[in-house]
Order: C-alpha cells, then sequence, then structure tokens
C-alpha cells in the first residue's frame, strides 16, 4: 500500500497555472497541512500544480530551500498577544498559538527542533519573549535560557501530541503500548506506576497540555518573583 508521500493528487485539467514562488509557497503550505511537512517533495508539489519537479527550482530552489520557505510562510501567520499582557499570560496565549500552528501544520516542530528558529517568524517570537522576560526583571541571560528551555519543551509536547490530534475518532487511545506494560507491573512493588497509570488513562490530549502548561508557567513566575524580591536564585 502506498504512504502518504506516495499518495498522487489529480493532475489539474487544462493548462496549468503560471508557476511563481508565491504561488508554489502556498500550494506546498496546503500539502503540509494534508499530509505533513515530512511528506512534502517536489513530486507532490508537481502533481498537484500540473507541473515538472524542475519547473520549482527557479522559483524556490531544491527541497531544503522550499521547506525554510514553508516554515517561514506558516510562523508569518503568527500573530502575537497583544504585549500589554502581563508575562505569564502573554507567555501562557504565546504557547496557545504556537501550539495551534503546530498541530495544523505537522512536522513543522521537527524542524524547529532540529533547526531551532531559523526563520524570520520563529525569530520574532524568540525577541520578543526575551524581551519581555527581561522587562519582567530577570537578566537577559537567564531570559534566554529560559526562552530555550520553554519553545524546546513546547516544540517537543506538540510533537508528541500531533498524531493523537490526527487520529481518527474510532482509533485507540494514545499509549496502549506502556498502558500494557505498566498493568504488568505489580502494583504493590510499583506505586509510582501504578498512580500514574490511574491518571493517565483517564487524562485526555487538552488536559495534559494545560496541566503541562501550567507546570511551566509556574516554575517561570517564581523565577520573576525571586528577582522582583531581590533575592538570589536557587540553582
Amino acid at each position: 500500500m502506498a504512504g502518504p508521500s506516495e499518495v498522487k493528487t489529480p493532475r489539474p485539467r487544462g493548462r496549468p497555472p503560471r508557476l511563481s514562488s508565491p504561488l508554489v509557497i502556498e500550494t506546498a503550505v496546503k500539502v503540509v497541512r494534508e499530509n505533513g511537512l515530512r511528506n512534502l517533495s517536489m513530486r507532490a508539489l508537481a502533481e498537484r500544480l500540473g507541473a515538472t519537479p524542475m519547473a520549482f527550482h527557479h522559483h524556490v530552489g531544491d527541497r531544503e530551500a522550499l521547506v525554510g520557505r514553508v516554515v517561514e510562510h506558516i510562523f508569518e501567520q503568527l500573530a502575537l498577544p497583544d504585549d500589554r499582557l502581563a508575562p505569564l499570560d502573554w507567555l501562557r496565549e504565546v504557547a496557545m498559538r504556537v501550539r495551534g500552528l503546530g498541530l495544523e501544520h505537522r512536522g513543522v516542530m521537527d524542524f524547529l527542533l532540529e533547526e531551532g528558529p531559523a526563520v524570520h517568524g520563529a525569530l520574532v517570537v524568540l525577541d520578543r519573549t526575551v524581551t519581555k522576560l527581561h522587562e519582567a526583571g530577570m537578566p537577559w541571560r537567564e531570559a534566554g535560557d529560559l526562552n530555550t528551555t520553554f519553545f524546546s519543551w513546547l516544540a517537543g509536547t506538540i510533537r508528541r501530541q500531533e498524531p493523537w490530534a490526527a487520529r481518527r475518532k474510532d482509533a485507540p487511545l494514545p499509549l496502549q503500548r506502556f498502558h500494557t506494560a505498566a498493568l504488568a507491573l505489580p502494583a504493590q512493588d510499583h506505586p509510582g506506576v501504578s498512580q500514574t497509570l490511574a491518571r493517565m488513562r483517564t487524562l485526555d490530549v487538552e488536559a495534559e497540555f494545560q496541566n503541562s502548561l501550567d507546570f511551566m508557567l509556574e516554575g517561570i513566575g517564581r523565577r520573576l518573583e525571586q528577582h522582583r524580591a531581590g533575592r538570589p536564585r536557587g540553582p
């Protein structure tokens, strides 16, 4: 059976559209929404536009260049929250918006985890986050380190939840292998596993994300309080 990257889209009838960089990028973004960034190929794009893969090189370069421009275009659609929000409220809203973007464009978080914030839109998020934390009383260096930690967690969490969000309604619940392995352990000998399993079997994806986001923001809030109080921070 053909994989997602091998599924061919019917070639458009009639004369193919005149190629341009914006048209190629916008079409590539549509392919990413449907099949994920990992399945974006010159061949899939050619089938969609009724052109040959070589025809795109003049407009977008090779696939690596295309992927970078697609991720850039996606992040251009990310609107940052009102800068007047308090730091933790601002970070929560940014996290929610980035998560929505990532789940809609599967594979983009892989790009960010591998390449870092290597596109302009992601760099703007970095700049505003670090500046926001600094303005709230955090030293520049610590604000930069915290930004890296926060968005590494966020990208990894979104990446982990991508297949969960995309699964069919009748598909098995996530983490079935974990549940099976955990159930095989004697509860009296592994109480931590037993208690965690009971929690995770009733926790949905949205609730898990909100819980982990609360933990992250609570830690950031404590750091900010320490700086505002003039107390030395712990290691």
